[in-house]
């Protein structure tokens, strides 16, 4: 299973919501029992998004995939330890997350993370909006112009749909801290559309 994981080219479709039939609650408990078939619908089902959130972090693609393999070779390895999760894909973010920033400064790179937030060219499906190529691009640059704890927060929210509870404890922050964060992050991008709609 190991060498498999190890091997497994890591691909980056279009991220969809989950089915309503998808159960990961059982899934994960299946996993902690063993089966090889749930650990591997995990992996099919998060590791599109966990890489993705990786790209948020660094630039560095190579430390990224292989924060994600490891991330997942040590999840089978401690599967029979693990206990029961609420919430997978959150949980799955904070142990990714933890892993990866432990890699960039391992390898004295952590520098990569500032650079590669202010650099990122955001691609968010807004629900319902459909955004000319001029107006996305304005979209994307409003993004890009929050703060680096704004623009996660942001994305966290709308892309990963993270409660704000979760997104204040993947940031080691406060709830009340990211509600404010929040209300700064999308008065900012309000006044920006606005001002673009006169």
């Amino acid at each position: 299973m190991e060498a498999n994981l190890r091997h497994r080219k890591i691909s980056c479709p279009n991220s969809a919501h989950e089915p309503q039939e998808w159960d990961p609650c059982s899934a994960w408990k299946e996993f902690r029992n063993g089966s090889e078939l749930a650990f591997t619908a995990i992996y099919k089902r998060y590791a599109t998004d966990l890489y993705h959130y990786g790209e948020r972090l660094t630039s560095n693609k190579e430390i990224i995939e292989d924060s994600l393999h490891d991330l997942f070779v040590e999840l089978w390895r401690q599967r029979a330890r693990y206990k029961p999760v609420r919430h997978l894909k959150f949980y799955l973010l904070k142990s990714f997350r933890h892993r990866l920033l432990k890699n960039l400064r391992r390898n004295k790179r952590i520098g990569d993370t500032h650079e590669a937030v202010v650099s990122l060219s955001v691609e968010i499906d807004w629900p319902d909006v459909e955004y000319a190529d001029a107006q996305r691009k304005f979209m994307e640059e409003s993004i890009n112009g929050l703060s680096e704890r704004e623009k996660q927060a942001v994305l966290l929210r709308f892309y990963d749909e993270l409660t704000y509870e979760e997104i204040a404890s993947l940031l080691s922050i406060s709830t009340r801290s990211t509600y404010k964060l929040m209300y700064r992050a999308l008065e900012a991008l309000r006044k920006a559309m606005t001002a673009v709609a006169r």
